[in-house]
């Protein structure tokens, strides 16, 4: 490899498009002849140009930093997992190619000015320690918490996130990742806040309050009745067609349910982005990981977790894997994901966290039972005894059905 070439890191190799001047089209590093014609033997020449011809010189370019900056910007062979890659040439200390929206860079520089304002040192564009990921905004927060905030406005798949996400917590950062995509794939895969889709110059201004929608969640536990404490069961499948519907079991419920679902929840006085990255940072805000489930609590109700469920089980190391990051539309980071590899979006609903569920608790002998001495199950609406099945099949009074159907 050329000594005067700056390195990518694993998380900075995508399959970027590559377009080969000499034959005046772009090169398929899938396959043998690299799709040009003739092309059987044209890998094993550009190999041997390592170190011999300047690698401006080699006849490889990227198309879209060519098309959209105008620029040609020479790029280079790497060789990951068995995988051939091209990636752009940068001198030792060159800042990796970026095409961030202006939405994108407003967020960073609204988080940096935040946090440097409430006393939090912040630096845009920060490299960790071991050279495996790039912080959007680094936050050097209290009793050595290092927050690692990071704007995320492009479609990207799950497994994407995921990898992304281990680089970052195998260097000890908390990430902080914003979507402002309610259907985003990376909600709840990765530690997440949700805000509005603002434009820049609404962001840039730092007396407007950004209001965090989703990703910050609270301990709830009831009865699971009309009522009781929960608003609606959290066992029973959301139904997108009947967004109002609820439904109840009768039972006892902990669960970790959303600020915006909870049954405290008023609409006033709501988390703005600048606190939950202040808190955050001074410990007052703590990522939990429950099922595969990422969330943040308030320092008092992750107390409350542990003490009710103790710590959390940590996810098994994951081998970074360079396929997980695979884009083919643009050479950027903030851009969509590859049609081949785009995961089915899923229709968004309650994310409620079941952390027990028990039975209601009922005395001996005062089991209602019928006249044949079977026992009666309990309304799907109020919980209370129900003997006729409504037109689902589920257990159910009529006036319930009248007041929660009309």
């Amino acid at each position: 490899m050329d000594d005067d070439l700056q390195v990518d890191s694993d998380e900075d190799l995508f399959r970027n498009p590559v377009y080969y001047e000499p034959a005046g089209c772009n090169l398929d590093l899938d396959r043998a002849d690299l799709g040009v014609p003739n092309g059987e033997d044209l890998l094993n020449v550009l190999l041997r140009m390592r170190g011999r011809v300047p690698v401006d010189k080699r006849g490889l370019i990227c198309p879209d930093c060519l098309k959209i900056r105008g620029r040609r910007v020479p790029m280079y062979l790497v060789q990951r997992d068995g995988i051939w890659l091209a990636s752009h040439y940068r001198k030792p200390g060159d800042k990796p190619i970026s095409h961030e929206s202006d939405e994108h860079l407003a967020r960073k520089e609204r988080v940096a000015k935040d946090s440097e304002d409430h006393g939090f040192h912040a630096d845009i564009e920060s490299q960790t320690p071991d050279g495996h990921a790039r912080l959007d905004v680094r936050i050097d927060g209290a009793n050595g918490i290092v927050l690692g905030y990071e704007p995320q406005l492009s479609a990207q798949t799950a497994r994407g996130m995921r990898a992304r996400e281990g680089f970052r917590r195998r260097a000890g950062i908390q990430s902080v990742w914003d979507f402002a995509d309610p259907d985003h794939a990376g909600i709840g895969t990765v530690p997440y806040v949700r805000t509005p889709n603002l434009p820049a110059s609404v962001i840039r201004v730092q007396k407007n309050p950004i209001a965090v929608q989703d990703g910050n969640f609270v301990l709830e536990e009831g009865q699971c009745s009309q009522s009781g404490t929960l608003t609606r069961c959290p066992e029973k499948p959301y139904d997108p067609e009947n967004p109002t519907d609820t439904g109840y079991c009768g039972g006892w419920h902990r669960v970790l349910v959303p600020a915006h679902q909870s049954s405290t929840f008023t609409g006033e006085g709501g988390l703005t982005l600048t606190r939950f990255i202040v808190e955050a940072a001074a410990g007052e805000r703590i990522p939990f990981q429950r099922s595969g489930h990422h969330g943040w609590l308030p320092a008092q109700q992750w107390q409350q977790y542990l003490e009710a469920n103790g710590p959390a089980l940590d996810d098994k190391a994951r081998q970074p894997s360079i396929r997980q990051g695979d884009r083919r539309d643009r050479c950027t980071e903030d851009r969509p994901a590859s049609e081949v590899r785009t995961e089915p979006r899923q229709q968004r609903g309650s994310r409620s966290i079941v952390l027990e569920t028990r039975p209601l608790e009922t005395e001996p002998g005062n089991v209602p039972v019928d006249a044949l001495g079977q026992v009666i199950p309990p309304c799907r609406f109020c919980g209370q005894p129900a003997s006729l099945p409504g037109p689902e099949g589920l257990p159910e009074h009529f006036s319930c059905r009248r007041r929660h159907d009309p």
